[in-house]
Formats: structure tokens, sequence, C-alpha cells
């Protein structure tokens, strides 16, 4: 009896026990060191952990590995722009700059920008999504980032997976490029009225240890940003639809918050130990050398700007090489003949840890220049708007004369190779000059406005590629051997990537239709995407 009674005091005990261990089961299984969504949220860790990600990955950024960026962005963007060019002979000289596409480089575009800009934007999107009234800033300034990053992949490849995204992890539909622009316009005016909330302290204000750029949270700049980016891409659309341009236009020009013309209205990428990586690719590597249409260009003209954007070679001058020479090898010595690219606002490029620049007061005047030379209500005349960018840009750079250069009647000199007489080539604009007055037509005008965008934007090529392709300008050296047989003009030149091949073995039905879309409707390099209307003036 005894036994029975002991056996029953110790069932009812480990009972009570395990009641007492189930009741407390979560609280003893929870991380004491961690925290819950809920905590999250009361602080904005919840959502803001993804901004740095976001923004750092709209140019580039994953340590160590440089070399993904020289195959996204450095070996076709900067040097299709004529920024940059190569004395290396990657391939046998048989490559992108000859026009023989190579997928192996190519494909990492499209997947580093979704692996790194759209996975992060759509989990801040649906967090955001759950409580949007507090988190209208976040949102906001997550629909920047994501059009800033997007933008720049359809400008590159023309249609893309954007509105089916995350439905299928393999088959996504691709939307038409028009028609992702038209999303752009629509998320980004909802996006501005977001940040007047936040401005106005009638949201969660959003926090600057989330910033990875140079605005620390202030959210006034994020809002500039806004209507800057649309500006933008207003302009990008004008050959394919000027009225349609016009309207995006103004209202990004008129709109309350403003657009980014103060000095230090940079939009860059920096902080959170972001490293640049044109540094390792130019200086490390010596794979990234200046286009010869830089300095044909810039030390035509007398711009002061030019020391700043690039740095003196072996023998104390700054010079450039053209892209698609072929034989590299045969001529070792153009190692260490051009000049290495300089970088950021007044600095060379001598260190990883500098900032990104993606967006400058300069390009928004420019904007607004070929807005008002188009008639439109910008606020100003084009030529007060061309001469504040030119003065933006030389104080950006840190250098003086800004007044003596627009006064200035130089023009861009030939290009001579030092090493093979062969390669020289006459100066592609010998009639242009930084004096606005020396132009008579909106043709000329319009090349000069192009022409100092083109060098405010220095070096960033992807936003330089895509303005000239639209507009033609600044003439660049063509290539010299075109190896694409016969499927891309010299001439004319790359007007796009073509589809991955991952693309292709997973999702061939919809990169078919994506390429119907693209004009003439097959997925070439010679193909034109959307805003790129071939035949048609710019006025």
């Amino acid at each position: 009896m005894k036994i029975i009674v002991k056996n029953i005091a110790a069932v009812m005990l480990t009972a009570t026990l395990l009641s007492a261990c189930t009741a407390d089961f979560e609280k003893m299984n929870t991380d004491p060191f961690g925290v819950s969504d809920e905590e999250l949220k009361q602080d904005g860790n919840y959502v803001g952990s993804h901004y740095v990600p976001i923004m750092q990955s709209i140019y580039f950024n994953t340590t160590g590995g440089d070399w993904e960026f020289q195959v996204i962005q450095n070996l076709n963007a900067d040097m299709f722009s004529g920024y940059m060019s190569t004395a290396t002979a990657f391939a046998g000289c048989v490559n992108n700059l000859t026009y023989a596409l190579n997928s192996k480089w190519n494909d990492r575009c499209w997947k580093y920008t979704y692996e790194y800009v759209m996975a992060q934007s759509k989990k801040a999107k649906d967090k955001c999504a759950e409580d949007v009234e507090s988190y209208a800033a976040y949102d906001a300034i997550n629909t920047v980032c994501r059009v800033m990053g997007m933008s720049r992949l359809v400008d590159v490849y023309g249609p893309i997976i954007y509105s089916k995204y995350g439905e299928s992890m393999t088959t996504s539909e691709y939307d038409k490029d028009v028609d992702v622009y038209k999303s752009f316009f629509t998320e980004l005016a909802t996006a501005s009225a977001q940040l007047k909330k936040g401005i106005s302290g009638d949201c969660l204000a959003f926090r600057s240890d989330f910033d990875g750029s140079g605005y620390a949270g202030d959210m006034a700049k994020w809002a500039k940003l806004c209507n800057s980016l649309r500006l933008r891409l207003a302009m990008r659309v004008v050959k394919y639809d000027a009225d349609w341009a016009k309207k995006e236009a103004e209202a990004a020009i008129h709109d309350a918050s403003g657009l980014l013309t103060a000095d230090d209205d940079i939009f860059e990428i920096t902080g959170h130990s972001y490293k640049h990586p044109l540094y390792t690719v130019a200086n490390g590597w010596g794979d990234c050398v200046l286009n010869a249409s830089v300095p044909s260009i810039m030390g035509g003209m007398g711009d002061p700007r030019l020391s700043k954007f690039a740095k003196n070679n072996k023998n104390g001058k700054i010079v450039g090489i053209r892209c698609g020479v072929h034989d590299l090898d045969k001529y070792p010595e153009y190692k260490g003949t051009p000049s290495n690219p300089g970088i950021v606002s007044n600095l060379y490029l001598d260190s990883r840890d500098e900032p990104a620049i993606l967006f400058t007061p300069a390009e928004t005047y420019f904007l607004l220049a070929e807005a008002a030379l188009r008639g439109w209500n910008a606020g100003g005349t084009a030529e007060e708007f061309y001469k504040a960018g030119v003065k933006s840009s030389f104080a950006q750079w840190g250098v003086s004369g800004a007044d003596t250069y627009l006064e200035s009647h130089a023009h861009p000199i030939d290009y001579v190779d030092e090493l093979n007489s062969e390669y020289s080539h006459a100066a592609m604009s010998p009639a242009l000059s930084p004096c606005y007055e020396d132009a008579t037509t909106n043709e000329e005008r319009l090349e000069r406005i192009i022409t100092q965008k083109w060098i405010a934007t220095y070096p960033e090529g992807m936003n330089a590629w895509a303005e000239v392709r639209r507009t033609g300008y600044p003439k660049i050296f063509p290539i010299l051997v075109n190896d694409s047989q016969g499927k891309i003009s010299t001439e004319e030149g790359i007007r796009r990537l073509t589809y991955t091949v991952s693309e292709y073995s997973t999702n061939a039905n919809n990169v078919a239709v994506a390429a119907s879309y693209l004009t003439p409707g097959v997925d070439e390099g010679s193909s034109r995407i959307f805003w790129d209307v071939k035949g048609k003036d710019n006025f």
C-alpha cells in the first residue's frame, strides 16, 4: 500500500512538473539573447534591417567580390558609355569590347540585381504592408531604392520580371519595359506622398542607422531624390512619348518637396563598411583604364575636372585608349600607357573607402536644362540651368574656373594613339565647345547639355550609357574591331545586353515573349528597348 501511494504521489508530482514545463515551454525555448518580431517592430529593426543591403546593392557591394562588379557593370556599361576601356586581353581580345557578347560576363548583372536589390526590397515591402501607416516613410524609401535599382536593369536588358516577381522561382512572366516604366512613375508618385508624411511626423521617422547612403535618415533629401529620379526617368522616355515625358517631368519639377539642387544633396552609397569596387578593378588589377573619348573631349575643351577624373600615366600625361583593340598582346606597353580612372567628388580613387555617387545636383540641373529646351515649364531657361549644372559639377569636384570655362570656345581634340598610329581618330565633335552661346540650333544646345551631363555623371557608366543611346551624345569613338558577326553595327553600338543562360534553361517560354517586346523582336545586342527609338530625331 505504501508503494502504491508513493507511486501515485510520484505520478502526480511528475504531471505537475510536466504541466509547469509545458506552460513555460515557449519561454524556455526562446533565445534569451535574441528579440522577437514584435520587439523588433517597436524599434524599427523588423523592417529597417533590409535597407543597407538594398542601397549598397544598387551599384555594388559584396566584400571580396570585385570581380562581380567587373562583369556586372565595368566590362559593359562603363565601357559602352565611353568612360573606360581596358588594356587587358580578355578572352584573346574577343569580348564585349569587340561586340562579341560574353554571357559569362553579362548574365551576372541580371542575377545580382534580383538576388540582392529585388529580394531585399520585397522583404521590406511585405513587412511595411503589415502596418503601412506607421511604415509609410520606410515603404517610400524602399520604393525609391527599388526603382533606382530596377530602372538600371530595364535600361540594360529591356523587358524584365517586375510585377510578377516572387510568384514563381523559375517561370516568372516578364513585363513589357514600357509597362515597368509606367509602374515606376506610379510608385514614385506614391512614395513622394508617403515621404511628406514622414517629414511632417505622421509616421515613423526613417532611422539614420538604417541608411546606407550619405543622407543619414534625412527624409527631406530622400523626397528630393524621389522627385529627381522621376525627372530622370521622364526624360528617358521623351523620344517614345513626349507628352508622357512632359507630364511626369513637370509633376516632379513642381512637387513641393523639391529636387536635388543643393551642393550637399549628392546621393551616394557610403558607410556601413561600404567598399568601392572600381578601386580594385582599376588600381589593383589594372583591368580598367581611361577611354580615349574622355581626354579627347575634356582635354580639348580645357576642362580642369580631367585632372580629377584620371591620373597621369608613366609619361606624366592623361591619355586613354579606344575600345576594341585586337592586338593588346602585341603591344604589352598598353599596360601603363593609358591613365587609370579617378573617382568621386574631389579625390582620386586612392582608397576603397570611398562612396559610389549615383545622383548629383549637376545632373538635376542638366535634366532641367533639357526640359526647358523642350519648352516645358521647368522654372527657368535652358541656358540658366546648363550653366548652373556646370558650376555645380565644378564645385563637386573641387575645381575652380567655371565662369571662364563657360565662355570657352575650345573644342575636342583628335585622339593620337602613341603605340599604333592606325588606331588614332579625328575628334568626333570638332565644333563642340563649353560655351552655350556657340550653339545656334536646339540640337547643338542639346549636345552641349548632354555632353556636360555625361561629364558630371562620371564614372557611373549605366546612367551615362543610357543617355548615349537615347540622344547619341556625346559622340564617342567607335570600336576598332567588331566581332559580332554582323549582328551589331559599329556605328550604332551595343543597345542592350542579352538575356541569361539560366533564364533560357528554366524560363524559356517567358524569355521568348520578352524578346518579342523588343525592336525588332529578337534577343540580340542590337535590339532596342522601348525608349531607344531608332531613326527618330531628338526634336
